[in-house]
């Protein structure tokens, strides 16, 4: 299996990872979930995600990290505009 992964596999894994990262860091109270960084991290995975969908598409993967980006860049949002 691993001899069978692409460099867009590849991307997906690191974008699986950041979240999982993120939501662990939360998790073990190392990065507050009302920080832009835990948001960032959770879209940027999100978006590695995507990427390596466009090799082999899956409806329902596609949706859900679609949605994750929204949650992502609404969260971001509501905390930048909460500071003005």
């Amino acid at each position: 299996m691993l001899s069978e992964l692409t460099l867009l596999d590849l991307i997906g894994v690191v974008g699986s990872f950041m979240i999982a990262g993120a939501y662990f860091a939360v998790s073990s109270k190392k990065m507050d979930a009302e920080r832009p960084p835990f948001h960032l991290l959770n879209l940027a995975g999100a978006a590695l995600i995507l990427m390596s969908l466009y090799d082999r598409p899956n409806a329902g993967a596609i949706m859900i990290e679609v949605l994750w980006v929204g949650i992502g860049l609404y969260a971001l949002a509501r905390f930048f505009l909460a500071r003005r």
